[in-house]
């Protein structure tokens, strides 16, 4: 008797619990062939970007909508133009009466060569992960950590951290890094070549590569390391500068 009524408190106390209700949302797949050296560009207003490799002569894109209310749902329309050698991704947005407008996020599989030539976020954060290719992406409002990246590079965001980590370094590929309100952490390959410009208004600057300078216009750093190889800028107006190499993390061997 007394094992019923605990029964039945359970499952009144489970009834009176609010339902977690989920934000309606709409999904999207589908796929584009696209040369290895081919270029995919990007632009989206509201929502994350996920961008990774594989070794296949196509584009995946999958994204998901989410809206507080359902209508928002098709006020955000998911638009793909493939044409020869490229393809554009974006999102569109028709009336844009409500103050709470879809979102869009998107996971987006390129050739691992590709080219991310033109990549515009607003409001999100991106990632990028093992593009070889050249990488020219920026966001407004939103953090980027782009990692195993190996062609130039021109990242930049206003407000949001900017991280960025480089399996390989060429003289012919520069590498250009700009924030506004965040932090700069940049990573670079063991044993790598590069000549570094780093300059920081606000946060100072972190490097195994030489001591930087103080000015009035804040804080500079110039590191030629290994005798030079691709060029990289840095450049910061609030928020810290931190600069390493994959060999600092490495353990040291201990001789016999």
């Amino acid at each position: 008797m007394v094992l019923s009524r605990l029964l039945c408190l359970t499952l009144l106390a489970a009834s009176s619990l609010p339902a977690k209700i989920e934000s309606p949302r709409a999904a999207f797949r589908q796929s584009y062939a696209l040369a290895p050296n081919g270029c995919v560009a990007i632009e989206n207003l509201y929502g994350d970007v996920t961008i990774v490799a594989w070794d296949r002569e196509e584009v995946l894109v999958e994204a998901t909508k989410h809206a507080a209310d359902p209508e928002r749902l098709d006020e955000a329309r998911i638009v793909v133009e493939p044409s020869a050698g490229r393809v554009f991704i974006r999102t569109q947005y028709i009336g844009m009466k409500a103050l709470r407008p879809a979102s869009v996020e998107y996971r987006i599989t390129v050739p691992r060569t590709a080219r991310l030539d033109y990549i515009k976020l607003i409001n999100g954060g991106l990632s990028i992960s093992g593009v070889s290719g050249p990488v020219k992406a920026s966001s407004v409002n939103g953090a980027i950590k782009a990692e195993a990246l190996g062609g130039e590079v021109e990242l930049s965001t206003v407000n949001g951290p900017l991280e960025a980590a480089f399996n390989r370094l060429n003289r012919a590929n520069p590498i250009s890094l700009t924030s506004v309100n965040g932090a700069i952490r940049l990573s670079l390959p063991a044993g790598a070549g590069a000549s570094v410009n780093a300059h920081n208004r606000s946060g100072g600057i972190e490097s195994p590569f030489g001591k930087p300078s103080r000015a009035n216009d804040g804080d500079r750093l110039h590191a030629v390391i290994n005798r030079g190889g691709a060029e990289i800028q840095l450049n910061n107006v609030n928020g810290g500068i931190s600069i390493r190499s994959t060999w600092d993390r490495h353990p040291r061997r201990s001789s016999l």
